[in-house]
């Protein structure tokens, strides 16, 4: 048996949308549950009647490795393009809920369809479904004269929105007719009005929504009114030119600059609604909490999620919310703290199963036959009483157990040894999570929990430091010694007014202060700041960098490690990894130390231009630049390699690329490719050619 990959490694879902096998049998019956809860969203034809959920639906776990997020998986497969469908990694400040559901759901919507035939990305799909059906609305209320067939007309749009608005002959004539109907304002008018007596209220804003949706759906993904709407969406401050190429209001552009975190956090609440109310023209939301181990060591944070599923529950329709639970936490950790009022609100326990020895068998004989080996493997493998040991105490154990003793035993028989077999360093286990993490193109993206949880989480410790929340508009989280203070803010957009108090409130913070810093990073898909046409509106902040404000720019590498840092700390807490979470973390905080080092120096600048000192840079290997996207032909080329080879490194296939700083845009290309598999290991990742 070949050693680059062991079949039964990857015992660990850390992305559900990338399951693609499922035990006959195992857990089907949460699965039914959590489909005919989803199922009450969708009765009735479209649009809808504001429909809401009658609970939240608890997923609990026996313990750990029993497939929370895989039934989550095997849910999005099922749901597929009926549903929206959000995956929501925990969240790191109390007050900012709703500003990281909302990011997390905008870039989710960016990913494509489950299963990919209408429309490329789902907020493509939400955008024209919504738009397709108020266009019906408007055709049947007498929007179009003079023609006969109006009935068939609003019929076929109804039931066919993507086909229509997409690729169908005459689809531009159509879009080209709603963008100029959405140009009138009287009828734009008529249109919020249909929208409101189907009980779409979006507090005044429902001219704005259907400008922002059109903006979406009618342009290409690099376009400024793509960008102008996402920013909208976010509910980020938009300056002249994005308000004028989305065609709204200067009192439609809420997020003002000038915003505290609370009214941030209450607008992307607002928005996050808003999504959810307009749903009822196309597909419903599904949001699903994962990874909840993460809030049982927070009284603070265990408590806002509280209030954020009761929230959810109580004031957003269209939406079925699933949390995903291991027994001990719900228990010991998240049921006392609900307030009695609101235990009601969670469904009873739906419960997960374990696996049997028949699934065993056919678990077993999927991984093997992934990789070429026949029916006679398979039987060499189970004989000799081995399975029927890992059943010897119980008729069922957790899908991990079994995996990671069948991990074991393909060692054993692969190559021989009677010495034990080391536990896997932290080192490897690290590298692995930030190879999964190159993997998902999702995670590539802004993440502010993440960047808080390095700010707080791994800088507790750090030579004495006194971690601090503070009540400043921007600078949240401070880094205090006897000598000196460090300030962390969070911002990802990049409005030049937001930026400008950003500046004011670091200078005023540094005061005459010698040794003061404060940071704000960015990430490779953010704007670099200051942006070259802010002109005067860059004073402010060259003012701020002179008294030691750095914008610091984050590579992908900085971001990958960031991320599988996180991942590596979640499945610690989660039971994954055959490591505590206290340990766990004090090996991150070490790894990190350099990191640690290079923030909690002051910037010691004279002028912006000058940069970040050199005795606090990291000199650091890091790959060549990548590049974004591969060409249809290079795309081919690596089809064609993983399928000769049928597992083959990377590093071959960029080889043969003749370019190795495509390996991200390789990954990328192949995430939605149901032939490919990524298995990161810590040196390298493979590809797999698989039969889908």
């Amino acid at each position: 048996m070949p050693l680059e990959i062991n079949p039964f490694e990857d015992d660990v879902v850390t992305e559900p949308r990338r399951v693609s096998f499922s035990v006959k049998g195992l857990n089907d019956r949460p699965l039914e549950t959590l489909v005919g809860e989803f199922r009450k969203l969708t009765k009735g034809e479209l649009p809808r009647e504001q429909i809401h959920a009658r609970k939240v639906q608890l997923v609990v776990s026996p313990d750990r490795g029993y497939g929370k997020s895989h039934l989550l998986g095997r849910l999005f497969r099922r749901l597929g393009e009926q549903a929206t469908l959000i995956y929501l990694r925990p969240f790191q400040d109390p007050q900012r809920i709703w500003i990281s559901v909302l990011q997390a759901t905008i870039q989710e919507l960016e990913r494509g369809n489950q299963n990919g035939q209408d429309a490329g990305l789902q907020l493509e799909a939400f955008s024209k479904g919504v738009l397709a059906h108020v266009a019906a609305d408007h055709m049947a209320q007498g929007g179009v004269e003079g023609y006969s067939r109006i009935e068939d007309a609003v019929k076929y749009l109804r039931a066919y929105p993507l086909k229509v608005l997409g690729h169908a002959p005459g689809s531009n004539a159509l879009i080209e007719w709603i963008k100029s109907r959405l140009d009138d304002r009287a009828v734009l008018q008529r249109l919020a009005a249909l929208l409101r007596n189907r009980d779409v209220i979006l507090s005044g804003r429902e001219t704005a929504w259907l400008k922002v949706l059109a903006a979406y759906a009618f342009n290409k993904s690099d376009s400024l009114e793509r960008d102008a709407a996402l920013k909208w969406l976010r509910g980020e401050p938009l300056e002249t030119q994005e308000l004028h190429v989305l065609k709204i209001v200067a009192a439609d552009n809420e997020g003002r600059p000038d915003s505290s975190i609370c009214e941030i956090n209450e607008l992307c609440f607002q928005r996050l609604k808003g999504l959810c109310v307009l749903s009822s023209y196309y597909r419903p939301f599904v949001f699903c909490f994962d990874q909840t181990e993460f809030y049982g060591s927070d009284g603070v944070l265990l408590k806002a999620l509280v209030q954020g599923l009761e929230v959810l529950y109580a004031t957003v329709p269209n939406q079925l919310t699933i949390i995903t639970m291991n027994y001990a936490n719900w228990v010991q950790d998240v049921f006392p703290a609900i307030e009695s009022a609101y235990k009601d609100r969670f469904s009873p326990e739906i419960r997960l199963e374990g696996i049997t020895i028949d699934q065993a068998k056919g678990l077993i004989q999927a991984r093997l036959a992934d990789f070429g080996l026949n029916d006679a493997a398979v039987l060499d493998f189970i004989g000799e009483g081995w399975l029927g040991n890992q059943f010897s105490v119980t008729p069922q154990i957790g899908v991990r157990d079994l995996l990671i003793a069948a991990a074991s035993r393909f060692r054993a028989l692969a190559r021989p040894s009677t010495e034990p077999r080391p536990k896997t360093a932290l080192a490897d286990l690290f590298a692995i999570e930030v190879n999964k993490i190159r993997t998902n193109k999702v995670l590539h993206h802004y993440n502010q929990d993440c960047l808080m949880w390095f700010a707080q989480a791994l800088a507790e410790g750090y030579k004495n430091v006194a971690i601090r929340k503070s009540e400043n508009r921007y600078f949240t989280v401070q880094w205090a010694w006897q000598d000196r203070s460090i300030h962390f803010a969070f911002e990802s957009g990049d409005h030049h007014a937001r930026w400008g108090a950003i500046a004011r409130e670091c200078t005023g913070l540094a005061g005459s202060a010698s040794r003061f810093g404060a940071v704000v990073f960015r990430t490779p898909d953010l704007k670099p700041i200051p942006r070259p046409t802010w002109g005067a509106a860059r004073k402010p902040i060259e003012d701020a960098q002179r008294k030691g404000l750095r914008i610091a720019p984050l590579s992908l590498d900085d971001v990958c490690e960031l991320h599988g840092a996180r991942e590596l700390y979640s499945n610690a807490l989660q039971g994954n990894i055959c490591y505590e979470a206290p340990e766990v973390l004090q090996w991150l905080k070490t790894r990190f130390e350099p990191w640690l080092k290079r923030y909690s120096q002051p910037a010691l600048v004279t002028s912006p231009s000058e940069g970040t000192p050199p005795e606090v840079r990291i000199k650091k290997q890091r790959d060549p630049s990548p590049k974004a996207e591969l060409t249809e032909a290079q795309l081919r080329t690596v089809l064609d390699v993983v399928s000769q080879r049928m597992l083959v490194d990377i590093k071959e296939v960029l080889r043969r690329l003749g370019d190795e700083s495509l390996k991200t845009a390789v990954l990328r290309a192949i995430e939605a490719n149901r032939n490919v598999k990524a298995h990161p290991g810590p040196q390298t990742i493979y590809l797999q050619w698989r039969i889908a």
